[in-house]
């Protein structure tokens, strides 16, 4: 359960909050398009008791007024210097895929973005979507995109996320391109399952336009 002093967890609905280190995150949906992400890394993967993580479930999908009012909840429990270096920072990412619901979480950037200007903002993406959404992405105030690369081919890639509504290998390298070009920090993040060649995620990742490159530990 989310500890009882965390205002975070306790202000809002199980699923829309939950902590990751300093950073709160933010989750809009748990309908995903492709293999969800806390899948791809591997059957025995759990997130943290302590991050209060749990799916949205039957409430549905997060407004974009619940994610403002967590943010702010998240926001008045804790102390930043006034240079807002020690910004620990908000991230969208749940069970689901948030760019499935770009329009509330641009929603909900563009009001956080009225009442705190300086906070870093952060969206985890599978990058399965159209690519002029990255535009919209930067234009409402998201700084930072960090995009799961499952595989440089394109046939491992189709087996590990089984992406649906037609989309492919080529919406993500379209989507990291778009959003580098419009002006974001693109992260690419490859998980290191049994196979995938982590050298050429890399060089495919920088090649496209990303800052940085991280990958992530597979869970057999």
């Amino acid at each position: 359960a989310p500890p009882t002093n965390n205002r975070t967890m306790t202000a809002t609905r199980p699923g829309v909050a939950y902590r990751l280190g300093r950073a709160l995150f933010l989750s809009l949906t748990d309908v995903a398009n492709a293999t969800p992400l806390l899948r791809t890394r591997g059957p025995s993967f759990v997130m943290p008791p302590a991050s209060g993580f749990v799916p949205l479930g039957d409430g549905g999908d997060a407004t974009a007024r619940e994610l403002v009012e967590a943010m702010d909840s998240f926001y008045d429990s804790i102390v930043i210097g006034s240079s807002g270096e020690d910004d620990p920072g908000v991230v969208f990412a749940g069970y689901g895929e948030p760019l499935l619901r770009a329009e509330t979480l641009c929603d909900a950037v563009g009001r956080i973005r009225e009442k705190r200007h300086g906070i870093r903002l952060r969206v985890v993406t599978n990058g399965l979507v159209d690519a002029s959404i990255a535009q919209k992405l930067y234009d409402v105030g998201v700084q930072t995109v960090s995009v799961n690369l499952a595989s440089a081919n394109p046939d491992e890639y189709q087996r590990l996320m089984a992406p649906v509504d037609g989309r492919s290998h080529a919406d993500v390298l379209a989507f990291v391109e778009a959003a580098a070009s419009a002006g974001m920090d693109v992260e690419c993040v490859t998980v290191q399952t049994p196979g995938v060649d982590i050298v050429q995620a890399k060089a495919l990742a920088l090649a496209l336009g990303a800052v940085s490159f991280r990958t992530r530990e597979y869970f057999p």
